[in-house]
């Protein structure tokens, strides 16, 4: 049966302590994820990215940037655990940042460890939830210090809470903490106009008071409809919203400092345009000039050849460095034919070099991990490294397992593991080629 494609939420990935994004994957039924999931063919067609960007305008001057964070309403004790002490934790989602500290997610829970992850403190923002609510964390984490949360909501009894639809309030407050969930900040209500079946955020820094949060909705009518608001905060309390393409499936969001940032879409129309598209913002996210990658050199009628040609996972390694992957596949689910590219450009993506990634790499559902422009890792079921820029990729390990990756260095890293039903926190010490499973339970 042919059926049409939701694209990979954009992944939680950690690289050298720059966060790629992090959040939990939202609702698999609907909305992007880990996993690629499918929706009835679309009957009409989908207005192109580039209809709904909005025209080159002046750009706007930004206020004078500093490094005070804001005195607003006072800090909050962090709430009451959920957990007992040396209670077992099934994490969803991790971000290291040295070898021993780091943060985790676990439904509404936000926890830390100093001990490279076998225990776990509650440290959660003192959200207040209502009865006979399920709720869901969304976060980013700078530092060790440092953290936002913004929190979802459905009700306990509407649905299998692995498949919880959940909402984030229009006046939904951000909560900050710069001492390690201590104490929390909120910031004030966003009041942002994002609706849909489910509604999520996706969040982005560069320092303790830089970040970025797209909210984002899909909902399903005649075919299924993406909606998303762009928000910013350079003080690390308060958000702004941005203007950005509010009509688009993104499958990346990544910035290099106060100024770069990139965002990549996938289209989920056969009959949208075939290049694959971006944007770039050099003015914080203000304003964006949206552009098309070219072909590969060695099959310049790649985009006709299939029915999707997508950009995912972009690396953003300085303002002007940026690796990213293109998928293409066909029709089906899983795709019967799909090849993959390693995009790179050390000019802002004025040119770029184009390498084959390995046949059985299917990039729509493959993690991209750079520590440099050399040393790189491709993380799916089949992991392979390069350490050419790219160029060419070793097999290093087969896995049974689908994860969510955060690597603190090109050695060290951990996994959320999932296969099927089951879950499991598992860390490398040697780069992907071997994984321990770690048991976490609450501190005592």
């Amino acid at each position: 049966m042919k059926i049409n494609r939701i694209s990979l939420a954009i992944l939680c990935l950690s690289v050298m302590g720059v966060l790629l994004s992090c959040s939990p994957s939202p609702t698999p039924a609907l909305t992007p994820g880990p996993d690629t999931t499918t929706v009835a063919p679309v009957a009409t067609p989908i207005p192109s990215a580039e209809a709904l960007l909005p025209a080159p305008t002046e750009i706007t001057p930004e206020p004078e940037v500093t490094t005070d964070r804001p005195p607003d309403s006072p800090p909050q004790p962090a709430a009451q655990p959920h957990f007992k002490a040396g209670e077992e934790l099934t994490l969803e989602f991790v971000h290291m940042v040295s070898f021993d500290e780091g943060w985790a997610l676990q439904g509404p829970s936000v926890l830390v460890t100093e001990d490279g992850g076998s225990t776990w403190r509650e440290v959660n923002p003192p959200e207040p939830f209502p009865e006979g609510i399920l709720a869901q964390a969304y976060a980013s984490f700078a530092n060790e210090s440092t953290a936002w949360v913004v929190y979802g909501f459905e009700p306990l009894d509407s649905t299998d809470p692995a498949y919880a639809y959940y909402q984030i309030p229009a006046e939904a407050s951000v909560w900050a903490t710069y001492d390690g969930g201590e104490t929390w900040t909120p910031s004030p209500p966003m009041g942002h106009e994002i609706y849909g079946d489910s509604t999520w955020a996706e969040l982005t820094s560069v320092d303790d008071i830089t970040a970025w949060m797209m909210i984002r909705g899909v909902y399903v009518g005649a075919g299924t409809h993406y909606i998303a608001q762009l928000f910013r905060t350079e003080d690390g309390i308060t958000w702004e919203p941005l203007d950005a393409d509010v009509g688009v499936d993104y499958t990346g969001m990544v910035f290099a400092d106060r100024d770069t940032g990139w965002l990549t879409w996938q289209t989920v129309g056969a009959y949208a345009a075939a290049p694959p598209e971006y944007a770039v913002t050099s003015d914080s996210g203000f304003n964006w000039e949206m552009r098309e990658l070219p072909a590969p050199d060695d099959f310049p009628d790649l985009f006709e050849k299939y029915e999707y040609c997508e950009p995912y996972q972009p690396n953003l390694l300085s303002a002007s460095e940026v690796k990213l992957v293109v998928a293409c596949f066909d029709y089906y689910d899983p795709p019967r034919n799909f090849i993959s590219y390693l995009y790179s450009s050390d000019d802002g993506g004025d040119h770029w070099q184009m390498f084959a990634l390995p046949k059985k790499v299917n990039g729509a559902k493959t993690s991209l991990i750079f520590f440099d422009n050399q040393i790189g890792l491709l993380l799916g079921r089949d992991m392979y490294e390069t350490r050419d820029g790219g160029e060419t990729w070793d097999l290093i390990k087969t896995v049974s397992w689908d994860g969510q990756f955060s690597f603190i260095d090109e050695q060290n890293g951990w996994a959320i593991a999932r296969d099927q039903d089951e879950i499991a926190l598992v860390r490398t010490e040697d780069g992907g080629r071997t994984w321990s499973q770690l048991d976490p339970i609450t501190a005592r």
